[in-house]
C-alpha cells in the first residue's frame, strides 16, 4: 500500500512538472515570437528613418571663368566651393584661385567666378593704390569677405539684396541690414557697381 500512494504521489508530481514545464515552454515561445516581432518593428523604424534622413536638400550654383565646363549645378545643401568645381570638371590651367576660398560652404543661387590669369575683368578692376574695385553687382562671397567689415553673413545679404534688385550706385550698399554709414565709409573706394 506504501508502495502504491509513492506511485500515485511519483505520477502526481510527474504530471504537475510535466504541466509547469510545458507552461514555461508555451510562455518562452510567446516571448521569442514577441522579441522577434519587437526587433522587426525597430528595423522597419530605423529604416523609416533613415530614409527621412536621405531626403536631402539641393542648391543651384552658377560657375564661370577659369573652370573646364561653365554652367549651372545643382549640389547637396551643405557642399563646399570645391565640390562645384569638381562638377565643373575642374580648374583650368591658369585659373587664378589665391582670392578664393575652397573650403566655404555654398549659398543657393550664388555666382562663383574663377578669374583667369591675364583676364580683362582683373585688369579693369585696378585701382591707382594697388587695390582691387569689387563690383557688388557681380563678386562672389569669396571676394566681397575680402572688403572691410564684411563677413560671410553680409557678403550673402549683399548678393541676397542683388538677386532681386541689381545696385545702381555704391551707396545702395547701405540698404544691407548692418551696413551704415561707418562701414561704407571704408568701403566706398574699394567698391564699384557696373
Amino acid at each position: 500500500m506504501n508502495n502504491s500512494i509513492y506511485k500515485k504521489g511519483l505520477a502526481v508530481v510527474l504530471i504537475i512538472a510535466l504541466i509547469i514545464m510545458t507552461a514555461i515552454g508555451i510562455k518562452l515561445s510567446g516571448k521569442e515570437k514577441e522579441i522577434i516581432f519587437t526587433n522587426y518593428d525597430v528595423k522597419q523604424s530605423a529604416e523609416e528613418l533613415n530614409n527621412e534622413e536621405k531626403k536631402e536638400t539641393f542648391i543651384c550654383v552658377d560657375i564661370d571663368g577659369a573652370v573646364i565646363n561653365s554652367g549651372v549645378y545643382e549640389l547637396i545643401e551643405g557642399s563646399r566651393v570645391i565640390d562645384a568645381i569638381d562638377l565643373a570638371g575642374g580648374l583650368k590651367e591658369k585659373a587664378v584661385t589665391h582670392n578664393l576660398n575652397m573650403a566655404r560652404k555654398l549659398v543657393d543661387g550664388e555666382k562663383i567666378y574663377i578669374y583667369e590669369e591675364g583676364d580683362a575683368q582683373i585688369v579693369s578692376e585696378n585701382i591707382l593704390n594697388g587695390n582691387k574695385l569689387i563690383d557688388i553687382n557681380t563678386a562672389s562671397v569669396d571676394s566681397l569677405m575680402t572688403l572691410p567689415g564684411i563677413g560671410e553673413v553680409y557678403a550673402k545679404r549683399i548678393i541676397d539684396y542683388r538677386s532681386n534688385k541689381k545696385f545702381t550706385s555704391i551707396e545702395e550698399i547701405k540698404n544691407i541690414q548692418g551696413i551704415g554709414d561707418k562701414t561704407f565709409e571704408k568701403l566706398k573706394d574699394l567698391i564699384s557697381v557696373n
